[in-house]
């Protein structure tokens, strides 16, 4: 099937307490060639991915919520090539709009189309994955973003708008505004991309280094008979300072926003963790690590279990009956968050601190307090629990997640 119009199939979706809908059953496996070209791409196998609305934490932007309200699952298509030196990937998203941020984000209201790529620089063990989005303690990941920017004049590369002319003032201008067109075309910002490590929350550093090689491009297609879509592609070296690829399987998780939707930061759709390997045999063994087998698991006694452990702290499903500030609310959870994340979170909630609402503007409801510098969560350990009890409240929680449009 045709690329663009496998991107407005109808696809019938499973019962949520399938149980097979569990783990990610997807394992990118790159084509191997000695030269990233046009040609590789159209050899390379193609997978196709779900991403999740981000839920965790309400936006505090009232109009951004509002066109955000009920977002439904996006369908992304992903290939991958490696050479001896570099991988590449390339993401396929529908979007019914092209939104270009004009100026910079959060001063002029104005947002950008963008995707990102997101790689775990420990990944040996699959049980031990940094959080999603962010990273955690001691386990930090490497983030490429491109957004959809216009070009603006930026000489001196900190976001500086102030030297912006006003295209709608021609008659102040008038030559003044032919020179400094000129002066656009050779010294303006083109593209948008970045390279960011993290190691949790409030953590983010963007790499200007140059420290990590990498290289990021969007194009977007109107398509009359089909859908319209971006393009999105990112190609890294294998080995730098941040991460070394080798023959292993290894993760990575994309992110989508949709600037029509005033879509930026932690309001996005995301992928969990998603296994990339050569080897189908040991990725597989490194996927059933990273999303264990629920084969087993009562899915009731854990929605029990959930509701009374959790629902008094988390919002979720149809359990809307906690303060909102309280806790991270549980409604994707189960889309972009692996078996082994959620293990971790039930048996040791300070191994990952999500930073919760202003802690001056909402005192009653902090999500943690500082031990030191450590961030300990006011969550409590549910380690008392019986290892059968944990599997079902996991099994439950992997069911909870939106279903697609």
């Amino acid at each position: 099937m045709n690329l663009l119009n496998k991107i407005i199939k109808t696809t019938m979706v499973s019962s949520l307490v399938t149980l097979s809908a569990f783990a990610s059953n997807v394992i990118i496996e790159p084509l191997k060639v000695e030269t990233i070209t046009l040609e590789a791409w159209d050899k390379a196998k193609e997978f196709e991915i779900t991403l999740y609305p981000q839920t965790t934490v309400k936006f505090n932007d009232k109009k951004a919520n509002e066109l955000n309200k009920d977002l439904k699952t996006k369908t992304a298509y992903i290939k991958a090539l490696q050479t001896n030196s570099e991988i590449s990937f390339k993401v396929v998203w529908e979007d019914k709009t092209k939104t270009i941020q004009k100026g910079v984000a959060n001063r002029q209201n104005s947002f950008a189309d963008g995707f990102a790529i997101q790689f775990a620089s420990n990944y040996e063990d699959a049980t031990k994955l940094p959080y999603i989005g962010m990273g955690s303690k001691n386990r930090p990941v490497v983030v490429y973003l491109q957004k959809a920017v216009e070009q603006h004049f930026e000489p001196n590369g900190k976001e500086e708008i102030s030297t912006q002319v006003n295209r709608n003032n021609t008659y102040a201008f008038n030559d003044s505004l032919k020179q400094f067109d000129k002066k656009v075309e050779a010294l303006a910002i083109k593209d948008y991309q970045r390279a960011f490590i993290s190691e949790g929350f409030r953590s983010m550093t963007q790499i200007k280094d140059n420290s990590t090689f990498f290289n990021a491009k969007m194009q977007y297609k109107e398509n009359f008979f089909s859908s319209n879509i971006w393009e999105g592609e990112i190609t890294r070296v294998l080995k730098d300072e941040y991460l070394k690829i080798s023959s292993k399987p290894f993760p990575i998780a994309i992110a989508i926003w949709d600037g029509e939707k005033m879509q930026r930061d932690g309001l996005k759709h995301l992928s969990s963790w998603i296994t990339v390997s050569t080897n189908q045999q040991e990725a597989t063994k490194y996927q059933q690590s990273m999303d264990s087998s629920l084969l087993n698991a009562n899915i009731k006694n854990g929605e029990n279990l959930v509701k009374t452990n959790c629902a008094s702290c988390h919002n979720y499903k149809d359990e809307n009956n906690a303060n909102k500030y309280m806790a991270p609310n549980l409604s994707n959870i189960g889309g972009y968050s692996t078996t082994s994340y959620l293990q971790e979170s039930i048996l040791e909630p300070s191994a990952v601190v999500v930073p919760g609402y202003n802690r001056n503007a909402h005192k009653n409801y902090e999500w943690y307090y500082l031990d030191g510098k450590n961030r300990v969560s006011t969550m409590p350990s549910f380690s008392y629990l019986s290892n059968k009890e944990i599997e079902d409240m996991v099994a439950y929680l992997k069911t909870l997640k939106v279903q697609g449009e």
